[in-house]
Order: structure tokens, then C-alpha cells, then sequence
């Protein structure tokens, strides 16, 4: 794998001068090195001593709904290499350096739901639609998932912050057999389905179409507002052929190489989000590959595309206090308990994945108090944290701006 860490470049300052007055008779002062240098990070984490040539990564201290990251500001602005999102990194350089984060307050997205009828039955969809909203997104669960893990996910939910205070309508269904439970394709998964390639037989493009056209009816945004999709793992693959189908104006993969088809034909500019270390079965090293293939060749036919991929990062110990419902005190007793049981590097990467650290807390719970004192939701919660630094298969806020730049201008 690859290592995030650049060689080491150690700078020694040496001194040859002799000093016949104080050192009595000549002898040469020591050499004086500086082998590494400070990082401040103000309203965020990622302070101390770096070696020159390190990877620094620097994260947004935590903010709440009615919040949302503004941007980094440094003398050194020009090292980072995303100054406007939440967690950013650098090469250290062989100076001290610091970084101020800001947060903005925003209006929280409060989501009208209801049933909405689509092709054969009744949809649960929830809804905003900002005054003069420019135009609307739709946000695509993954495999397994519903409307509802989309409203209630943490990282999907800074995604939607971000597009509202950017003046976007947001959309969120599900797939047809996320609502009837039902594997109708019979691939041993409830998720969308990508074929048959229509509005009229693919019931789920059709549900799309139906829920689309009930808003412009009722007058809560219409036919001239631009249309998107942004959707995570399967829910990527679908936004990649939901967008070509209706020509959307741009679109959104995170975790997904989506399929070649698409990007052998589709008209619709086209990003990609990957994850360094994404172990899903369908995605791995192989469908990052592929998905920078797919963003090679939408380019080659002259389509805007982009392709981003997070790294993996350090955990550091306010981490978990990211939602806001568990206490700095806890967050730095769990992560203490993971340095001490092993699962941390010197430099505090996580080592492996949070799958082995689940089976070795699932066969011996009391060796995990503090893990262990926690709640289901936040043992869920600090397990999607884990993964989020491995850089595994998760949805991710990483590069929110990366995408609403994305949408809004594509590749201009």
C-alpha cells in the first residue's frame, strides 16, 4: 500500500567556527539540528512537531447543524492542498507554520417528507427546495440502505448543508426494493437497479420521473431548474446511468467506478470520489482503477470529468466527538484505548481495518470498557470514524466543496 508519509529530510545546521575564548583551547561547538518544525492548527487539530517532507494532515474543529465549514487561512495557505474543505493535508516545509479554520453559521435543512406516489406504489421522499434554488439534487443511498440512512447519515448530511447553503433543492428517495423489501432481480441485494436502460420498464427510473414531475405540478421548483444526482456505492453506479438516461447537468460517484457502458456514451459531465483503501467487494484497488479509467474516457470524449481519491489519514483523540453526542472526555478515552490495545501506529494511522478491531471487541467486550460504555449509535458512529481515516468504503465529506464546485461548474 501505498504510504502517505514522503521521505524524511533531516536539516542539520552545522557550526565549524572555533571559540579559543570560552571553550578553552579551541575545541568546535557542537552541531546544532533542527530535525522538525511546528504546526498550530487554531479552531482544529493536527497541531505539533512535524520532520520536513511529513504528510500533516489538519482537520475543522467539530461544528453543529446550524454550522458548516468555511475555510483554512494561513500566511502558508498556498501548502494545503484543499484550503476550503473540512479536512485538508500538506508537505510539511522546513519552517513553522499554522492554520486558522472557520465555520459559518448557516440555516439547518429541516426536510419535508411524505409519500409520494411513484410508478406502482407509494415512495417516501423527503424534500427542501431553497427560495430561488438554482437547481436540485438527488442523493442516492447504497446497497442495503433507505431514504431515511441518507437523511440520518453524518457525512451524507454535511453534503446537504453545503449544497442548501449553496443554493441547491435536495431530493432523497429509495430504490424500489429498499420500499418493498423485495429482491426483484434476484443478485441477493436491495438496491437500484441499473437495466433495464428505461422510464417506462426500470421501475426505478421511472419512481425518479414520477417524484421529478409531482414537484413541477405542484409548483415547488420546475422544468427550467438544472438537475443532479450524487449517490454513494450503488448509489453512485445508478447516479452515473440516472444522469445520462435525463441528461442531468452533472453528476456525482462516491465509492463506485460506475459502468463503462455510461462513460463510453453518456453526455453528462461526470465526477468520481473514490477511497484509497476501499475494500468493498466491488470496488477495491480494481474499481478504483476502473473508475479513473471511466473519468479517462469520458474526458477523451470530450465530457467534463474529474476524479478525486481520499487518502487515508491519522485518528487523533476529539475525533469521535465529530456528531456532537459523545464528550471530548470519552472520545479521548476511546482512543487512548485503541492506541494501548495496538490499533494505532506511531503516528496514530489506524492499523488494518475496523472489521478485526469489531471481532476482537465482539469476543470480549470487558476488555473494551470504554468502547464499550458507549451506545449502539456511537460504537456505530466511532466504527464509521475508524473507517473514514482508513479510507474504506464510506460516504464521505472530504471533498464536499471538490463536488459543489463539481456541479456548479463542472470544468469550467
Amino acid at each position: 500500500m501505498k504510504q502517505l508519509a514522503a521521505a524524511i529530510i533531516v536539516l542539520s545546521l552545522f557550526s565549524c567556527k572555533k571559540n579559543s575564548t570560552d571553550n578553552g583551547g579551541g575545541t568546535s561547538l557542537p552541531p546544532v539540528t533542527t530535525d522538525s518544525f511546528t504546526v498550530t492548527v487554531n479552531n482544529g487539530y493536527g497541531t505539533g512537531k512535524y520532520k520536513t517532507g511529513d504528510t500533516v494532515h489538519i482537520f475543522s474543529t467539530a461544528y453543529t447543524d446550524n454550522q458548516a465549514f468555511d475555510q483554512w487561512s494561513s500566511a502558508d495557505i498556498s501548502l494545503v492542498n484543499a484550503y476550503q474543505e473540512w479536512h485538508t493535508w500538506f508537505i510539511m516545509p522546513a519552517k513553522d507554520v499554522s492554520f486558522n479554520g472557520a465555520v459559518k453559521t448557516i440555516t439547518p435543512v429541516t426536510f419535508q417528507f411524505e409519500m409520494i406516489k411513484g410508478r406502482d406504489r407509494l415512495k417516501p421522499v423527503y424534500y427542501f427546495f431553497p427560495t430561488g434554488h438554482k437547481g436540485f439534487v438527488y442523493l442516492l443511498h447504497g446497497t442495503g440502505g433507505n431514504a431515511a440512512n441518507v437523511v440520518n447519515s453524518y457525512e451524507f448530511k454535511q453534503l446537504y448543508k453545503d449544497l442548501v447553503n449553496d443554493n441547491f433543492g435536495i431530493i432523497i428517495t429509495e430504490a424500489e426494493e429498499a420500499t418493498t423489501g423485495v429482491d426483484a432481480n434476484g443478485d441477493g441485494k436491495l438496491r437500484w437497479a441499473y437495466s433495464p436502460y428505461d422510464s417506462v420498464t426500470n421501475v426505478d427510473y421511472a419512481n425518479i420521473k414520477a417524484i421529478t414531475d409531482t414537484f413541477y405540478t405542484r409548483g415547488l421548483t420546475n422544468r427550467s431548474k438544472l438537475r443532479y444526482s450524487v449517490g454513494m456505492s450503488n448509489g453512485g453506479a445508478f447516479s452515473a446511468s440516472l444522469s445520462a438516461l435525463f441528461k442531468y447537468t452533472a453528476a456525482v460517484s462516491y465509492c463506485a467506478p460506475s459502468g463503462t457502458p455510461v462513460a463510453q456514451t453518456s453526455t453528462t459531465p461526470f465526477q468520481f470520489c473514490m477511497a484509497r483503501f476501499d475494500n468493498n467487494d466491488n470496488v477495491g484497488p480494481q474499481g478504483n482503477a476502473d473508475a479513473l479509467t471511466n473519468s479517462n474516457l469520458f474526458a477523451s470524449r470530450g465530457i467534463c470529468s474529474k476524479y478525486f481519491i481520499k487518502e487515508h489519514s491519522p485518528l487523533y483523540p476529539e475525533r469521535f466527538t465529530r456528531r456532537g453526542d459523545i464528550t471530548l472526555t470519552k472520545s479521548t478515552a476511546v482512543f487512548n484505548e485503541l492506541k494501548a490495545k495496538g490499533y494505532l501506529t506511531a503516528k496514530n494511522y489506524f492499523i488494518g481495518y475496523s472489521d478485526a478491531f469489531t471481532a476482537a471487541y465482539t469476543a470480549n467486550p470487558a476488555s473494551y470498557p470504554e468502547f464499550n460504555g458507549l451506545n449502539a449509535l456511537q460504537k456505530l458512529f466511532v466504527l464509521e470514524q475508524i473507517d473514514l481515516a482508513v479510507s474504506d468504503h464510506q460516504m464521505y465529506s472530504d471533498f464536499n466543496k471538490a463536488t459543489m464546485r463539481f456541479l456548479d461548474k463542472q470544468c469550467q
